[in-house]
């Protein structure tokens, strides 16, 4: 009897151990490339396991559309499920549709791609795929506000920061005198780093922001930094900073209000496309190097014309000349136009955020987003 129930045992873990391999093998991701039909319409789906997206090319009337989308596995395939066809005159539009996936449609005008909201005609794209953006403008000091995306905004007012967000609105002084530009000002995560611009030639403190709840901290460094400095790029928690008068490169904890020194043998460090390398300070100081991150999405600007880059595809964004990109991350982008600064999103085409007389004149490093 003891030997019987020790067998059972065995199969039963055996069976187990058979159902977890099956599943594992089942629904673990794998990347893939699949092409299908929908009527006129040939879809290549492909799915890539390192950089969890999906890549989707059409193929239609002699022309090709490319979306990327940042997207977790899917436990099965041929994910399009439909394909709408919109053509008239030199505009070509087409409307994929699937339950799993947000899809938006895909346009070309002109032999150029193009945002579907910059497509004006309805029999094109139905007004139903545009999304109405509502708001009431709202004007603090010399501001005006329309909408703001349930983000919190940072705005250089030369004696510190204006803070919008909501239905609230602040100031934070940080010095004594006008100060016009700030070059060694940068965000990571949470956090809003500047120097001490009441110092002239160098200085030994940061001020730190906590944009969640707008306190600021001082953090005091054992070292005298000079202004000719510049910061090479940030992680998720850490912001890295070349002195090139010292030839030194900097680290800088702005949670733990931690500041080293990582020059090891006139070497400094440098992130490219998440790994790190190391440089020569040399390198460092006579040239601006900047980290460089790996992204499915980026922007670009071409002679005031914003664009969306996804692999070789460039899809236009704004019809208005737009002089400088804010801020970016790989489903938004924030730029400004004037004294406008405005976003774009897929789901909401172009949408005015706010208005400030003074980016006229300055802009460069002022507006920072949250």
């Amino acid at each position: 009897m003891v030997k019987f129930k020790k067998i059972k045992k065995r199969k039963l873990i055996l069976f187990v151990f058979i159902l977890i391999v099956l599943f594992y093998g089942i629904f673990r991701s794998k990347s893939y490339e699949i092409e299908y039909s929908l009527g006129e319409v040939t879809v290549l789906e492909k799915f890539q396991k390192e950089k969890k997206s999906y890549d989707f090319i059409f193929k239609v009337k002699e022309k090709e559309f490319f979306v990327s989308l940042e997207q977790s596995y899917i436990h099965s395939k041929k994910l399009i499920q439909n394909v709408d066809v919109k053509e008239k005159g030199d505009t070509l539009c087409i409307v994929p549709k699937g339950k799993k996936l947000d899809l938006y449609p895909l346009c070309i005008q002109n032999n150029e791609y193009a945002s579907f909201h910059l497509i004006e005609d309805d029999e094109i794209i139905d007004s139903s795929l545009r999304k109405k953006i509502t708001y009431e403008q709202k004007n603090f000091k010399n501001m005006s506000i329309y909408s703001l995306n349930n983000k919190k905004y940072f705005i250089w007012n030369y004696e510190g920061f204006t803070v919008l967000s909501g239905d609230s609105q602040k100031e934070i002084k940080l010095f004594n005198e006008d100060i016009y530009n700030i070059p060694l000002a940068i965000k990571t995560g949470n956090y809003l780093i500047i120097a001490d611009y009441n110092a002239k030639y160098v200085f030994s403190k940061f001020y730190v922001i906590n944009t969640k709840n707008n306190k600021v901290r001082e953090l005091d460094v054992d070292k005298e930094i000079s202004f000719d400095s510049y910061f090479l790029g940030t992680t998720d928690k850490k912001v890295y900073l070349v002195d090139k008068k010292n030839k030194k490169e900097y680290e800088i904890d702005p949670k733990r209000l931690k500041f080293h020194d990582i020059t090891k043998k006139n070497q400094g460090r440098i992130l490219n496309n998440g790994e790190w390398e190391v440089i020569g300070m040399n390198a460092l100081v006579n040239n601006d190097v900047h980290f460089q991150y790996k992204f499915n999405t980026t922007y670009e600007l071409l002679d005031g014309i914003l664009f969306k880059v996804q692999g070789d595809y460039k899809t236009k964004l704004s019809n208005q000349s737009v002089k400088e990109i804010i801020y970016v991350d790989e489903s938004i982008v924030y730029y400004l136009i004037e004294d406008k600064l405005y976003y774009y999103t897929d789901s909401d085409g172009e949408v005015l955020v706010m208005r400030n007389f003074e980016w006229n004149f300055n802009y460069k490093n002022m507006i920072y987003v949250f």
